[in-house]
């Protein structure tokens, strides 16, 4: 492991982002040490570098942009890898920097169909939310679909993406996981949190009611 990466991985696990992007101001390569932690087998570092990605990008846009059309490049079969995080990657890099990732959401839908990258795209369409409304509410449908997943992740992602997003038309699907006891692990506010489905589905049917 370089010096870089050994650097750029210890400002991670303290959960220390201003480091990292005063670093890349001197330093490029801490970039492609974040792209290279998207594969850590430590799967808080793998999502802290998406936080870090998504904050390099709002504060340089010019340096992230490059990424995008990588991220996207690492979710086909033709690519040579599965790329699981670079659907949450893409995600919260549109949310910090919007510009980047013009007509974005309807590309990821299409990875809805793909099982191993299902929840993570899930997860970046209820990132891109805020910056992307309109395209968002589009895709509620499909999203809603997969509350039915047989997964726990996923139909946990698919509430937090349908809460996050706002549109009454998911209140019938996150209803139904109401009685849902299985545990499920998401990524939030920089930490890997386990709830029942039913309580990240009713936190997003409280969102649903203050929208």
């Amino acid at each position: 492991m370089s010096t870089l990466r050994r650097s750029v991985r210890g400002h991670l696990e303290s959960g220390d982002y201003a480091p990292v992007l005063s670093l890349v101001v001197a330093d490029r390569g801490v970039v492609r040490a974040l792209v290279s932690l998207l594969c850590d087998p430590d799967e808080l570092l793998r999502w802290r570098a998406v936080s870090a990605l998504g904050q390099l990008a709002g504060a340089h846009p010019d340096l992230a942009q490059p990424l995008v059309a990588r991220l996207y490049w690492s979710l086909n079969d033709e690519s040579g890898g599965i790329g699981w995080m670079s659907a949450p990657a893409l995600g919260e890099i549109g949310r910090f920097a919007p510009q980047l990732l013009s007509k974005c959401v309807r590309p990821l839908v299409r990875y809805l169909d793909e099982p191993f990258l299902l929840a993570g795209s899930l997860w970046a369409i209820g990132r891109l939310a805020p910056a992307y409304p309109a395209e968002t509410r589009e895709v509620v449908p499909e999203v809603a679909l997969c509350c039915a997943s047989a997964d726990p992740a996923v139909r946990a992602s698919a509430a937090f993406a349908l809460g996050a997003v706002g549109d009454g038309r998911a209140r019938i699907a996150l209803t139904g996981l109401a009685d849902d006891q299985s545990p499920a692990r998401l990524y939030e506010e920089g930490q890997l949190v386990t709830k029942q489905v039913r309580e990240w589905a009713g936190e997003a049917l409280s969102r649903l009611r203050a929208a």
